[in-house]
């Protein structure tokens, strides 16, 4: 962490496990984790028990996570020769395919404009996402350091409407209004098997960070026909979203 889009690799693995359910069912997918947890967990493992077998003899997925200050699942080595990957505890891994994800940081752009700090993502002000190292400069989604907020595509979308407002306001000698902020992410774990968390936000007073305010998750006992409708949600967020942005 931070990682754009949290619970992508968990989703990610879960779309994969869904087709080698189908096709290649003796297959093991090995989630090497340098974290302790991660995004809608609770959600992802019900998901995997019900559908994948998770925590049996026959898991077909399986996840290892690495204790808070570790790196013992981490991968710190990759050989593609091998295609194996040596984790902190120096296990070695192989596989038929490998997906690595390495560190994240801002892209390029950023780097290259002078926008981040030693953290790899740009600093700004909570208030106007105007960037704190070169003025009336501007940054937004995930290249941000948007202190409290995930680094998600609704996300992004909710920052840019209130960086344009703070924008507009600037621009005419005002002072931007008190900004609030939303995000949802929909996952979906296998057919007909959808899960999602919502939350609102609002800036904290001294502008130090954004704090949640309310939100939520899928019940983790919610019924055959209610994971059903958040893939249904989920498709339909998708459309209005990149309707939104795109037009």
């Amino acid at each position: 962490n931070p990682f754009r889009c949290p619970p992508g690799p968990y989703e990610r693995a879960s779309q994969i496990a869904h087709y080698l359910k189908q096709h290649k069912p003796k297959s093991k997918i090995i989630i090497l984790d340098p974290k302790p947890k991660f995004s809608k967990m609770g959600l992802f493992v019900q998901g995997w028990k019900d559908l994948y077998g998770y925590e049996t003899a026959n898991s077909m997925i399986d996840w290892r996570g690495s204790a808070q200050g570790s790196n013992d699942n981490a991968v710190v080595k990759v050989d593609a020769g091998s295609m194996s990957v040596t984790t902190g505890f120096d296990d070695v891994v192989k596989a038929d395919v490998l997906n690595v994800i390495p560190n994240q940081k801002a892209g390029k752009i950023a780097f290259d404009a002078g926008l981040t700090n030693d953290s790899g993502w740009c600093p700004i002000n909570l208030h106007t996402f105007e960037s704190t190292l070169h003025p009336n400069v501007h940054v937004i989604g995930d290249a941000s350091i948007a202190k409290g907020m995930p680094k998600s595509g609704y996300a992004a979308n909710s920052e840019a409407k209130v960086c344009a407002a703070s924008i507009v306001a600037l621009l005419n000698g005002h002072e931007p209004g008190t900004p609030a902020y939303v995000n949802t992410c929909y996952s979906i774990v296998g057919k007909d098997y959808g899960i999602s968390v919502a939350a609102v936000y609002k800036l904290a007073e001294d502008g130090s960070k954004i704090t949640k305010v309310s939100g939520g998750l899928t019940p983790k006992n919610a019924s055959a026909e209610a994971r059903k409708r958040e893939v249904a949600y989920a498709h339909s967020w998708f459309k209005n979203i990149t309707s939104d942005i795109f037009g």
